[in-house]
């Protein structure tokens, strides 16, 4: 899919380029032709004006003065032609090049017809006919080096056409894949959400599925009787539950911008009744914890999404902390905002797996040995946090042991 998707925005940029390139080439070209077409009818038009022979001759004029890129002075031949018809060759430079007959067939196709300048397509020629008055006076010119001319700038644009639709097709396809590594990514880790996600669901599955055929090779037990299955299956369809509810939390709020707070959390209560709940999680679970936390820390927030984040992150600090081990949790004010931190000892996290650790159904091996939780908690404490203007990093170390800090805005008011 994500191929097809590169393949596809490059096909459609260099099909819209190329219509930019053509249009621009075939502009330039026409304003060149048009260019070249009136130099060569101004050069014309001075050999055939009468001031122009009256001062050459008078003053010997030569012939760099008449000069054009695209005719060659030495095919320009001039006739002039009186009212009876009369024809006389006024300069018969270009004269070579046509024979008596030849010429006389131009003279007389150019005298019917209506146009001053044109080009006579049978003989390759170029024509300015000028009326005297008294007759007429016409200059022919070979059209051969003009069209040469011609022939060379479409071959030049054509070159610079395919250099510059290559260096475009290699150019975007480096483009499209910067472009797009945004959605593979996101592509990736959908569908690893999926894998992780049926992964999850598929164990209290079995588990629920294996319990109702127990209870189904029993159908005359009562219910007493078959109690342990029916509290089995009630705890797996909790679990789901809960897996699901958090699955619909991170999807209803991945793509949500932070929100404007109006309310006011007093962050030292709240940590501090937390932290009183959670001491009896420790002590069950042989951790000691302790907590330092400053009075009157007013946040700019939302309570319940607080409440969320310590409690995660107590949780997530407690469980990991090992038998014997420690835990704490401090709030304090710092220079750039208001900080809670959770700290635990406990096999640290591998740097390898720091920048994952927010992601969903994350558990590293080493660092997360426990086979309690789903793995979208520290998940959801990230998504909260960010809702609230917050920043959560992460910092594991054998020495300092595992350290998550949120930081919090400064409150506007206390």
């Amino acid at each position: 899919m994500i191929k097809k998707l590169r393949n596809r925005f490059v096909r459609l940029s260099m099909i819209l380029l190329s219509v930019v390139l053509i249009v621009t080439f075939l502009f330039i070209t026409l304003v060149l032709f048009g260019r070249i077409t009136e130099s060569v009818r101004d050069t014309l038009k001075n050999y055939s004006s009468e001031t122009y022979f009256s001062r050459q001759f008078a003053l010997g004029v030569s012939d760099s003065e008449a000069e054009n890129y695209a005719i060659d002075p030495a095919s320009i031949c001039v006739v002039g032609v009186n009212e009876v018809g009369t024809m006389i060759v006024l300069d018969d430079i270009g004269k070579g090049y046509m024979d008596a007959d030849t010429l006389k067939t131009c003279v007389g196709l150019v005298l019917n017809s209506d146009f001053e300048f044109g080009q006579i397509s049978h003989y390759r020629l170029f024509y300015y006919k000028t009326d005297l008055g008294f007759g007429y006076r016409i200059a022919f010119a070979d059209s051969s080096r003009y069209f040469n001319y011609l022939r060379d700038v479409a071959v030049a644009d054509a070159i610079i056409f395919f250099v510059a639709f290559l260096v475009l097709y290699i150019l975007l396809r480096n483009l499209a894949k910067i472009f797009v590594r945004p959605v593979q990514k996101a592509w990736e880790q959908q569908q690893n959400f999926v894998a992780d996600a049926s992964h999850e669901l598929k164990t209290p599955l079995t588990v629920i599925l294996a319990n109702s055929d127990i209870l189904l090779t029993h159908p005359d037990e009562t219910v007493s009787e078959q109690e342990k299955w029916v509290r089995s299956t009630k705890e797996e369809a909790t679990h789901m539950k809960d897996m699901v509810n958090k699955m619909l939390f991170l999807a209803q709020n991945e793509n949500l911008k932070p929100q404007k707070i109006t309310g006011c959390v007093n962050l030292s209560e709240l940590a501090t009744r937390l932290l009183l709940q959670f001491e009896p999680v420790a002590y069950e679970a042989g951790v000691e914890l302790t907590s330092e936390i400053e009075n009157g820390l007013i946040l700019s927030a939302d309570q319940t999404a607080v409440n969320q984040i310590i409690h995660i992150l107590l949780d997530n600090a407690v469980k990991y902390a090992g038998l014997g081990g420690h835990a704490s949790l401090t709030a304090a004010k710092k220079k750039n905002g208001v900080c809670l931190i959770t700290r635990n000892t406990g096999a640290p996290i591998p740097p390898e797996d720091l920048p994952h650790i927010f992601e969903r159904f994350y558990r590293s091996d080493k660092a997360r040995t426990s086979g309690s939780g789903y793995g979208l908690g520290l998940a959801i404490c990230k998504s909260l946090a960010e809702q609230q203007n917050a920043k959560i990093s992460v910092t594991s170390s054998a020495q300092e042991g595992t350290v998550f800090t949120v930081t919090f805005p400064k409150a506007k008011h206390e």
